[in-house]
């Protein structure tokens, strides 16, 4: 027999909206661990968005394509160009 492990969790109030999406799915731990699963993975693929851009940036910069507007190089300048409404939107979604 398969040994199941369990967790028990809780929500704060300001995931009210969280909770009750959940109450609406029929397999939480399910749903919960492959939500989990894919957050992990994409953390994981941060490093290959890095890579990519550093790729793009060197073909425009080989086919003499320049901008005049800057180009963040690091997530900590893109959040600097968001406003904090944006932000708070983004942290509710994610």
């Amino acid at each position: 027999m398969v040994k199941r492990h369990k967790l028990s969790i809780s929500f704060k109030s300001q995931y009210q909206h969280v909770y009750e999406h959940l109450q609406s799915i029929p397999n939480k731990s399910d749903y919960i661990a492959k939500a989990v699963e894919a957050y992990m993975n994409r953390k994981q693929d941060a490093a290959s968005h890095e890579e990519i851009r550093k790729i793009v940036m060197e073909i425009l910069q080989n086919q003499g394509i320049h901008s005049s507007v800057q180009i963040p190089s690091s997530p900590s300048q893109v959040v600097d160009l968001i406003s904090e409404e944006d932000t708070d939107l983004i942290n509710q979604l994610f």
